[in-house]
C-alpha cells in the first residue's frame, strides 16, 4: 500500500539482515524499518503471531523516544496518523524538492510517494471514522508520484473530500439540495472508472484477480464503493426515520393529520438505492475474492467493510420488513465468509454484534453455523435441509419462494470451507425495490426541509467532531 521504496531494495535489507558482517551491518532506523515491514507482511500469512513480537521488538529498541506508549487501538491509528500529517507539514514534504537542491530522481520520487500515500491513508481512514484529517490539498505544492495506483487513489480522494465537506461538513436545511449535491459528487465517483483501467487494466466489473493485482483490485473496489455508501447513506437513515414516523401517524386517529408528505419521492427512493447498491457490491466483491485470494480471509480489516455494508442493509429491512428476504441473503453469506476468517477479534465482534442485532429484530433471521451439507442444501443434524439462517416458518416461507430472492445453492467457494446456500446475484442484475420514473431535477420535486417535517434532526446524521463534548451546547447532533 505505501512502496515507500522498491521491492528490490528490502530484498537487499533482507540479504544484510541475514548475511551482515562486523563490517556491513544495517543502521538501527533501518533495521527497524525492516522489522515493522516483515511484521506488517506476517499479518496475511499462517505466521502472523511472529508481526506481534517484532512489533514489540522494535518497540522496546526505541522506547526512549517513545513519548506516547499507552494508547487504545481504536483511537491510535488516528492519532499516529495526524502527529505523521504534521511532522509531514513541519518538515516540506508537501512541496517539490527546490531546483537548485542537488537531488537524485530516486530520492525525490521517494518524497512524492511518502506523501501522498500519507495523504491517501488520513483521507479515507478519517472520511471512515468521521474524524477531521489534517492534510488539505490546499496547502500541497508537490507533483504527483509516477505509481499508477497511487495516483488513481489521490484522484479518489479529492472525491472523499467533496463528500466531506459539501455532505457531512454543512448543516443542510433542504434534502433536496443535499440529493443534488449528491449526486453530482457520485458523478465524480463514477468518473474514477476510467482512470482504474488505466492504472490497473480492469473495470469495475472485471473477474477477480489474483496476487498483488488482485490486492490493488479490492482496495480501490471496496474504498470506491464505501466512498458512494458514505455520501448517500444520511438519506437511508432519513428514510427510515421517517418511515417510523409515517407508521406511527398511519395508527393514530385520523384526526390528527398533518400535512406532512406520506409518499416516498422518487428521487429519495433513487438516492437510498445508491446506498443500498454500494453494499452490496463490497459484499459481492469481497465474497468472490475470498475464494480466489486467501488475502482476503487473512487481512482481518475487510471486516469493517463487511460490518459497514451488511449494517446498512439490516437497517433498511428493520424499517422495511418486507424486504428482508431480498437482504438477508447478502447478510447470510456476508457472515460465512466472515467465520472462515482467521478466529479473533475484530472479526468475532463483527460477527456477535450482526447475530445480536438480527436475534433481535426476529429469532427466525439469525444466522446458524452450518453443522452439514447435503447436496445443494445444507442438513441440519435433524436430516431436514433447510435453508441456512431462516427457520421452515410458515410466516416466511412465501417470501422465501418470491422469485426476486436470490435463492441459488451456493457461493461456489473452494472445497474445504462450508459455503452458504445463498448465491448472491451477479452486479450488474443487483434488485432492488423499484424506485419509479428517475427523478427530474426541476423545481417541483418535493423537498423536505426540518421545518416542515419539524424534527430537531440533521440531515447530514454525522457530527463527531463534539459527538462526546463535556459542554451542553445547542449545536450537539440529534441522531
Amino acid at each position: 500500500m505505501i512502496p515507500l521504496r522498491p521491492k528490490i531494495y528490502y530484498e537487499q535489507c533482507l540479504d544484510r539482515l541475514y548475511n551482515s558482517s562486523p563490517a556491513d551491518h544495517l543502521d538501527a532506523f533501518t533495521h527497524a524499518i525492516l522489522l515493522l515491514a516483515m511484521a506488517g507482511a506476517s499479518l496475511g500469512t499462517e505466521h502472523f503471531a511472529w508481526g506481534d513480537v517484532l512489533f514489540e521488538r522494535v518497540k522496546a529498541s526505541f522506547a526512549a523516544f517513545d513519548d506516547v506508549n499507552e494508547q487504545g487501538r481504536p483511537n491510535s491509528t488516528f492519532l499516529h496518523l495526524g502527529s505523521a500529517s504534521r511532522k509531514a507539514l513541519s518538515a516540506g514534504l508537501h512541496k517539490d524538492v527546490p531546483h537548485d537542491v542537488d537531488q537524485t530522481p530516486e530520492n525525490i520520487e521517494e518524497r512524492r510517494v511518502t506523501f501522498w500515500s500519507l495523504y491517501i491513508f488520513e483521507t479515507w481512514f478519517c472520511f471512515h471514522v468521521g474524524r477531521p484529517n489534517s492534510l488539505s490539498l490546499k496547502d500541497v505544492a508537490i507533483e504527483y508520484p509516477q505509481d499508477p495506483f497511487i495516483r488513481l487513489l489521490v484522484q479518489l480522494c479529492k472525491s472523499i473530500t467533496r463528500s466531506v465537506n459539501e455532505i457531512y461538513g454543512q448543516r443542510h436545511e433542504s434534502l433536496l439540495h443535499m440529493w443534488r449535491v449528491a449526486r453530482s459528487i457520485a458523478n465524480d465517483i463514477r468518473g474514477h472508472e476510467a482512470h482504474l483501467q488505466q492504472a490497473l487494466g480492469l473495470g469495475l466489473d472485471d473477474s477477480i484477480q489474483a496476487g498483488s493485482l488482485g490486492v490493488r483490485q479490492i482496495i480501490f473496489i471496496t474504498l470506491y464503493n464505501h466512498t458512494l455508501l458514505l455520501t448517500f447513506r444520511p438519506f437511508l437513515i432519513f428514510r427510515g426515520h421517517w418511515q417510523r414516523e409515517r407508521n406511527i401517524a398511519l395508527n393514530q386517529s385520523t384526526t390528527n393529520v398533518t400535512n406532512r408528505p406520506r409518499e416516498t419521492p422518487s428521487w429519495l427512493n433513487e438516492a437510498c438505492n445508491h446506498a443500498i447498491t454500494a453494499a452490496q457490491r463490497i459484499l459481492h466483491h469481497l465474497c468472490e475474492a475470498s475464494r480466489v485470494n486467501n488475502l482476503v480471509l487473512e487481512l482481518r480489516y475487510h471486516g469493517y467493510f463487511f460490518g459497514n455494508a451488511v449494517f446498512t442493509l439490516i437497517y433498511e429491512f428493520i424499517h422495511n420488513p418486507s424486504v428482508a428476504p431480498l437482504y438477508l441473503p447478502w447478510v447470510y453469506a456476508s457472515l460465512q465468509t466472515l467465520s472462515t476468517m482467521r478466529a479473533g477479534d475484530p472479526i468475532a465482534s463483527t460477527i456477535s454484534a450482526m447475530q445480536t442485532v438480527l436475534r433481535n429484530i426476529n429469532p427466525s433471521y439469525e444466522w446458524v453455523p452450518l453443522s452439514a451439507t447435503t447436496g445443494d442444501n445444507f442438513a441440519p443434524p435433524g436430516g431436514t435441509p433447510v435453508q441456512h439462517g431462516l427457520t421452515p416458518d410458515r410466516s416466511h416461507q412465501s417470501q422465501l419462494n418470491n422469485p426476486a430472492t436470490p435463492q441459488n445453492p451456493s457461493l461456489g467457494m473452494r472445497s474445504g470451507i462450508l459455503t452458504s446456500p445463498w448465491n448472491l446475484p451477479q452486479v450488474e442484475n443487483l434488485e432492488n425495490p423499484k424506485t419509479g420514473g428517475s427523478a427530474g431535477s426541476g423545481d417541483d420535486l418535493l423537498d423536505f426541509t426540518q421545518s416542515d417535517m419539524g424534527w430537531n434532526f440533521d440531515f447530514s446524521t454525522m457530527d463527531l467532531d463534539a459527538f462526546f463534548s463535556v459542554y451542553q451546547s445547542n449545536d450537539a447532533p440529534v441522531l
